[in-house]
């Protein structure tokens, strides 16, 4: 993989719609920053600069929905935001530009996880994976 988001892309089957696939690539840092600049004006109510606060108080509160929550991996991230960035080409007729906000709830996160997946794995690492990672980090900086 290239530090180069342009670089990097895929081609992923559509599990509830073969053989439709759907032709993704990483997202920039700056398409990134956009896509959670996006998500907590959304859900903050036009204001971005309370967003990491209120996600640390949904997290203190000890309620297991919201600690569920703060598992997603799309937390804190706009989905068609990440589609619009991530989404090169499908083999539907219609062209994505012009129907991403016709996609249903099911598809739009499909695709919004599967262009997170590509541009920060670390998001889905399991807990045992994450231990795995840093260790491999320290060890690395070690030699360094």
């Amino acid at each position: 993989m290239s530090i180069f988001a342009s670089q990097t892309s895929q081609t992923v089957l559509m599990p509830f719609d073969p053989p439709h696939t759907i032709t993704i690539r990483k997202l920039t840092g700056r398409e990134v920053e956009k896509a959670q600049e996006a998500d907590a004006i959304n859900l903050a109510k036009g204001s971005a600069r309370t967003w990491a606060a209120r996600l640390k108080r949904m997290a203190a509160t000890g309620d297991p929905k919201a600690m569920d929550a703060l598992h997603d991996p799309l937390i804190g991230y706009d989905r068609f935001a990440i589609i619009r960035f991530g989404l090169m080409a499908w083999t539907y007729e219609q062209k994505p530009a012009d129907t991403i906000d016709d996609l249903d709830d099911e598809a739009a996160t499909f695709i919004a996880l599967a262009i997170l997946k590509l541009t920060k794995p670390g998001l889905f690492l399991t807990g045992e994976a994450v231990e795995d990672a840093q260790k491999e980090l320290s060890v690395a900086a070690s030699l360094a």
